[in-house]
């Protein structure tokens, strides 16, 4: 797109002066002569080139003046950019690993799978996006695991790949690392890791966090930690953090692989209560998931419920051709205030040189 500073455009009025400089310049009757009684002998001569060409003196002056009405005239090249700007979600993804996510109750291509297995699939798919779920692309998401002790496997991250790559390597915490399941501990730490984006500087200035979510997945009932599930859940509603719960599994007696990959049998309990009153308590939802497909689906939701606001603004960013290099259909052009004194510049050489006359 182009056009001309509307402060400036007026002195494209100067152009209607050049015909007449044109006339003026190659007209020979404007320069001076020598008197002569005939010219009749001179007219038999053969002309030389420097004769037939001498239109390009004026031809350049007239260009020179053309390019300087031009240049004084603002010419803009008008570039429509558009940026996107993202409202983040900060989600902190908080995934149980105690001993009973070893649990057979999940199926993965007809095959039983451990509940742990099944979570990172389906968490996996939430982040980066597959199925129905488009991704958290514009989204800040972190990772922390629990069993007798909550640790931070990921940070707070765009890096979603990176993200992945942590999940894949959880595995069900042993006896000696603690297989008991912390949920308020866990979630203290999520709050943490969320109240502490306000400090982080490498956190990208276009974004702004639009919301702090929680979203805790559990498939028992807080049996360790120092901090209470509802008074963790407290604390997050008063920092204004959303917490989804999600129930994960059967209940009842169910096969779980030990350490040592036999199956054996053991009883699932899940408190429900707890998990419906620590979302209660934030503004969240509580869930829940006995298979992997109900898994699937919750998670689904909530990647509707927590949308991330995507506006999109278009600029223009003007490029004054007179003195700036533009691009046009791919090529690099230099400013056009060159054209007039390249004209001008190569007018006197000329002028002094091959086109030189007397008087």
């Amino acid at each position: 797109m182009f056009l001309f500073e509307h402060t400036s455009v007026w002195f494209l009025l100067l152009l209607l002066l050049i015909p007449m400089l044109w006339w003026r310049w190659s007209n020979p009757a404007s320069r001076p002569v020598i008197g002569c009684s005939t010219t009749s002998l001179l007219g038999t001569l053969p002309r030389s080139w420097v004769v037939r060409t001498r239109w390009i003196i004026p031809a350049l002056r007239t260009i020179a003046v053309l390019g300087l009405i031009i240049c004084i005239a603002r010419p803009l090249k008008a570039d429509h950019e558009t940026k996107v700007h993202a409202d983040a979600v900060a989600i902190e993804m908080v995934v149980d690993r105690s001993g009973s996510m070893r649990a057979l109750d999940f199926v993965r291509n007809n095959q039983n799978i451990t509940r742990l297995e099944a979570v990172k699939d389906v968490v996996t798919d939430f982040v980066l996006g597959a199925g129905t779920m488009d991704g958290r692309a514009n989204d800040l998401v972190g990772l922390i695991t629990f069993a007798s002790y909550p640790d931070s496997n990921c940070p707070m991250t765009f890096d979603h790949d990176h993200l992945a790559q942590s999940l894949d390597e959880v595995k069900v915490a042993t006896d000696a690392e603690g297989p008991y399941t912390a949920i308020g501990d866990a979630i203290g730490l999520a709050v943490a890791r969320l109240n502490a984006l306000e400090d982080r500087s490498d956190i990208r200035n276009d974004d702004e966090i639009k919301s702090r979510v929680i979203i805790l997945l559990t498939d028992g009932e807080e049996n360790a930690g120092d901090i209470e599930a509802m008074k963790a859940a407290e604390i997050a509603a008063a920092f204004d953090i959303r917490i989804y719960t999600i129930g994960a599994g059967t209940t009842g007696i169910v096969p779980v692989l030990d350490e040592n990959n036999r199956v054996q049998r053991m009883e699932s309990r899940l408190d429900e209560d707890t998990l419906r009153a620590v979302a209660d308590a934030t503004g969240g939802r509580y869930f829940r998931a006995r298979d992997t497909q109900s898994l699937q689906d919750i998670y689904a939701e909530i990647n509707e419920l927590e949308r991330t606001k995507i506006i999109e603004r278009q600029y223009e960013q003007y490029a004054d051709m007179s003195v700036d290099a533009v691009r046009l259909g791919g090529l690099s052009f230099p400013p056009l205030l060159l054209v007039p004194l390249l004209a001008l510049l190569l007018e006197l050489t000329l002028s002094s040189t091959a086109y030189r006359r007397l008087p």
